[in-house]
């Protein structure tokens, strides 16, 4: 049994369409996946940093998750607006904020420049006298986000500036 060219042209062509149509169905999921696993990384993270409760109503495409402000969050926005009123550079997102969008949110501190120029006006703004080189946009960042005072004269920069209120005395 001989099979005619055009039959072999029609099979080849056939096959073609099939995996060619397999390969993108399976492109497609796999970057449906990938898109999924980086949405999860972000909301995680942003929950993790800002000390949010998080509800996962969806963990496939399209990714679905509530965020929840908790009393560390509040916590963590009021030593951000104590800062911004001063360094109004500063952005702080109310209305991202009020909207729950906290990946907006989280966009206020992507600028790194800024973030370094805020703790140097700190430093400079201070009236106490500090040792060493100061501080830096990561020591602006832990003091938001953890209440952490590294290096050590940053509570006290905190405290002369009127952002903390003044250490109560044993």
């Amino acid at each position: 049994m001989r099979v005619s060219l055009k039959y072999k042209v029609l099979i080849i062509l056939v096959l073609s369409v099939i995996i060619g149509v397999a390969l993108y169905y399976y492109g497609t999921k796999a970057r449906q996946e990938q898109a999924t696993g980086e949405a999860l990384k972000d909301y995680s993270y942003i929950a993790r940093e800002y000390a949010l409760d998080a509800i996962y109503k969806s963990k496939e495409f399209p990714v679905e998750v509530e965020l929840y402000p908790s009393a560390y969050t509040e916590a963590i926005l009021e030593r951000w607006k104590a800062i911004s009123e001063r360094y109004p550079e500063l952005d702080y997102p109310e209305s991202a904020i009020e909207a729950r969008d906290w990946i907006e949110v989280h966009k206020a501190f992507e600028d790194t420049d800024l973030l370094k120029d805020v703790i140097r006006k700190m430093y400079k703004d201070a009236t106490i006298a500090y040792e060493g080189l100061g501080g830096s946009y990561i020591t602006l960042l832990d003091y938001i986000f953890y209440k952490k005072y590294e290096p050590s004269n940053m509570e006290d920069i905190v405290i002369d500036l009127g952002i903390e209120p003044p250490r109560e005395e044993e």
